[in-house]
């Protein structure tokens, strides 16, 4: 092993220099030049943007809609916290989850880090259906810095997690409490139309199928064009409520929430996976294999080209991942040739191991475990000499 000799007093001067953070900005308008990525040291995050104290004496505050995901680079940033990345990127949620909780108990006095260690030990619990845990992660959050930089984003994920365990009082609690805290904060307007969106939720939840269908439409049409992801989670809903009834309807809404929404990732990811139930539904019903296949190639939209962003829900991409792969094996059952037996086996195998190996806490788990089991049953039909 070679050894990299740094001399003792070029060693000190690394030491002494302080890291800068760094923000990269989007390029909002392509008709103007691209803003240059500044740096210096990150006085405060909160709900609204980053404040920065530039090189000399200047300080400069940026609003969160104008930075990159993901573009604020941190030059200091707590051991701990990357650890905990590390596993994370690894795979493992379990430790990634121990170890921002772990981190945060030795950040009281970095407020900024600490807001980053307790909200990302929400997420690692809330992947794992840990929910009490990740609420617990998002209510002392909430309690050590009550306008941190993911106010919106903690209060979302806390009432979700009420509405994926079935405590529907529990949501109702949550959003009250939202709702005061972001009065007292005087959060902006989105937010609010955001709360109205999962009031409807609780009303869907508790099978109030027409006071829900009028309230997700009362959303949408709130939030416009001016707040379109909102918009377009208000017309899921409405899609949602309609599957249960009648497919044809929903399938219908689904169709043109794709067409509407391009730029919404979250909506369409949730939108092509219920496309997929539509078909999936009516094709079963019908024993139409052309309609499966379509069915399939929904749930593969999601998939591959809308899968959820870091933070955000992942039913959608879970479900496509459980049930695209069981439509893949009935058309490998029904394949009148080895070929394509071999080809819808192995879709279906790889986006049950998929899930199996992402979400090991999913509710489609066993459904999951099944595909494969089929899968390889109709792989072992495929002659190995073919």
């Amino acid at each position: 092993m070679k050894y990299l000799f740094i001399p003792v007093f070029v060693l000190g001067l690394v030491l002494n220099a302080a890291a800068k953070d760094r923000i990269n900005f989007r390029q909002i308008d392509k008709s103007k030049p691209e803003q240059k990525p500044v740096e210096g040291t990150i006085e405060k995050e909160d709900w609204q943007g980053v404040t920065i104290k530039l090189e000399g004496s200047a300080t400069s505050t940026y609003a969160w809609e104008k930075i990159q995901e993901g573009g604020v680079e941190y030059g200091d940033e707590p051991a701990g916290i990357r650890e905990a990345k590390g596993e994370r990127e690894k795979g493992n949620m379990e430790g990634a989850a121990a170890g921002f909780t772990k981190a945060a108990e030795g950040l009281k006095d970095k407020p900024i880090f600490l807001v980053h260690a307790l909200f990302n030990a929400g997420l690692c619990y809330q992947s794992l259906k840990k929910h009490d845990d990740a609420i617990k992660s998002y209510d002392d959050l909430a309690k050590a810095v009550p306008g941190n930089r993911f106010f919106k984003e903690t209060h979302y994920n806390k009432i979700h997690c009420y509405l994926e365990k079935g405590d529907l009082a529990g949501a109702k609690t949550a959003i009250e409490a939202a709702e005061k805290a972001a009065k007292d904060l005087s959060v902006d307007q989105p937010f609010q139309i955001l709360m109205s969106l999962k009031k409807a939720e609780v009303i869907e939840k508790e099978g109030n199928d027409a006071e829900a269908t009028g309230k997700f439409q009362a959303v949408a049409a709130q939030a416009g064009s001016k707040y379109p992801a909102i918009a377009g989670k208000a017309k899921l809903g409405v899609a949602r409520v309609q599957m249960k009834s009648n497919p044809t309807s929903a399938q219908g809404t689904y169709e043109s929430i794709t067409r509407e929404f391009k730029g919404q990732r979250g909506v369409m990811g949730e939108a092509f996976t219920g496309l997929g139930d539509c078909l999936m539904s009516q094709g079963e019903a019908k024993g139409d294999m052309d309609m499966i296949k379509r069915a399939a190639l929904q749930y593969e939209q999601t998939v591959v080209l809308y899968f959820p962003a870091e933070g955000q829900p992942t039913a959608a991409y879970e479900k496509a991942l459980a049930v695209g792969g069981g439509a893949y094996v009935l058309l490998a059952q029904k394949a009148t040739s080895d070929r394509a037996r071999e080809m819808y086996a192995t879709q279906a195998r790889s986006m049950a191991l998929t899930l199996l190996d992402q979400y090991p806490a999913s509710s489609y788990k066993q459904q999951a475990t099944d595909v494969r089991t089929k899968a390889d049953d109709e792989l072992a039909k495929v002659p190995k000499n073919k």
